[in-house]
């Protein structure tokens, strides 16, 4: 993937940043403080037609006085402007960018002229550009993050194109709370040169990705889209959130990237046709990618169910069913086995609820375990991870009346099971989802979770990823 223009976009040895001053409330600077603070290792040149250190650093009048070519360049300024600037770039030999500025084709008849010009003058001066009217791209791993967000948690194995920054950037913290790593994410706004397409094509050939989600609010070449992403899905899973269906959608997305949208039975069959799994949701969309990206696929729809609580039991079952996914009654054979270990008030037909039971041994080791054996079973979907959060709010609630040990002393408890709960998907190559209305401040939670086993925040939405899992499954049983 060396030789595929978004690579040097990716993999930058120096950055120039046009747009960045000493006024910290500016997109530019908030970029550049952002580059620095990701502890980007390469150079760093800003460009300012007055100032002459910027954050530190020495800044360049115009881009034909940088000591070298930028391998890649970030525009954030007037879009007036934008022409010069690129034309300056050009000069000096700057062959990547990235142009953040608003205010071409999205507003109209005067904007598109604008944004012609740019695409004139890159042909000219071969530049391949994001955007305009972007946010930019986050590579993690690279500590590449010239937006105006930081990236705070761990990298991951989803790829992202996005029409939307918001949801490249904003969404950030919100993906946090489950783990949910980026390996390269684009934003690539009006898409006047790179777009969706180009971002699939090389996501689908970068090792550190296995799982695609795309944010669509149109697409100007369907039929280029049908044969990228049919290509990549038989290797790779793509989830894809498009919300220009509806008239109110569609006239929302032309004002905001200037996209053509169409209705949504046309986009259903796309995405049919082409292998591509579509989520109605951003919290699906990205949950779905997670679990696509680290889970075996299911054989089957056949779930089994696991808690300790009826109504996450029957809320698990109700929604497997609306999915499309079947709840099997076990066989009399499983379910004696399931019994020696339960309490008397548990059940053991599927869903099995423990009831209240405080052996987390038993129903994060002992029961997954001889459930997956189980050949009639193609996944689990377990409702229940829980460790910090409920042992020190008891403790606060009993320290009047008694001292319960601290939590470090009783934390093996908890925490050992997980450890082998975290591994049953790979010992036994079928899915396991959890969910828990706990997140992340319990240490249950980020234990599963910084081990690539997704744990959401409800069961319904465990559930809806399972199903996204099957659809992946059956499509690619088709190739």
């Amino acid at each position: 993937m060396s030789e595929h223009p978004l690579h040097q976009i990716m993999h930058p040895r120096s950055v120039a940043v046009v747009g960045a001053s000493n006024d910290t409330f500016k997109m530019g600077s908030i970029q550049l403080l952002n580059l620095l603070g990701g502890k980007y290792a390469g150079k760093v040149y800003p460009i300012h037609p007055q100032q002459d250190l910027i954050l530190g650093l020495k800044a360049y009048r115009r881009g034909s006085e940088l000591p070298e070519a930028a391998d890649l360049a970030i525009v954030t300024i007037p879009p007036a402007a934008v022409p010069e600037v690129l034309r300056d770039l050009g000069e000096r030999g700057v062959k990547r960018a990235i142009i953040i500025s608003g205010g071409f084709k999205e507003m109209g008849e005067a904007g598109k002229g604008l944004e012609e010009e740019i695409k004139k003058i890159a042909r000219k001066y071969g530049i391949r550009f994001l955007g305009p009217n972007c946010i930019g791209v986050v590579h993690p791993a690279f500590h590449l993050n010239p937006t105006m967000y930081p990236y705070t948690h761990q990298p991951g194995a989803v790829g992202v194109a996005s029409q939307s920054g918001t949801y490249v950037t904003q969404v950030l913290p919100f993906l946090a709370k489950s783990q949910i790593g980026f390996s390269k994410a684009f934003s690539v706004g009006n898409g006047a040169d790179l777009d969706l397409v180009d971002c699939i094509e090389y996501l689908g050939g970068d090792p550190q990705t296995r799982a695609i989600a795309v944010y669509i609010e149109g697409l100007k070449k369907p039929g280029e889209f049908a044969r990228v992403a049919s290509r990549v899905s038989r290797e790779k899973p793509i989830v894809a959130l498009y919300v220009g269906g509806t008239e109110a959608g569609a006239r929302s997305s032309a004002s905001h990237t200037g996209s053509l949208s169409g209705p949504d039975f046309l986009y259903d069959a796309l995405f049919k046709q082409s292998g591509v799994i579509r989520a109605y949701s951003v919290e699906d969309l990205y949950e779905w990618a997670f679990a696509l990206a680290y889970l075996p696929l299911p054989r089957g729809r056949n779930m089994a169910i696991l808690t300790h609580s009826g109504g996450p039991a029957t809320s698990l079952a109700d929604a497997c069913n609306r999915w499309g996914l079947k709840v099997p009654v076990f066989s009399g054979g499983l379910q004696a086995k399931i019994r020696q270990l339960l309490p008397e008030t548990g059940a053991s037909s599927n869903p099995v609820d423990l009831t209240f039971f405080m052996d987390m041994g038993v129903l994060m080791e002992k029961l997954p375990a001889m459930i997956l054996e189980d050949p009639s079973v193609d996944g689990i979907l377990l409702h229940g991870i829980i460790g910090s959060s409920y042992v020190r709010s008891m403790e606060k609630t009993a320290q009047a009346w008694l001292k319960l040990p601290p939590y470090e002393q009783v934390k093996g408890f908890f925490l050992s099971p997980m450890e082998t709960f975290a591994k049953l998907p790979q010992k036994y190559g079928k899915p396991v989802i959890a969910s828990s209305f706990n997140e992340r401040e319990d240490d249950a939670v980020a234990f599963v979770q910084d081990r690539g086993l997704p744990c959401y925040r409800a069961p319904e939405r465990a559930v809806r990823a399972m199903a996204a899992l099957c659809r992946y499954a059956e499509i690619r049983s088709r190739v």
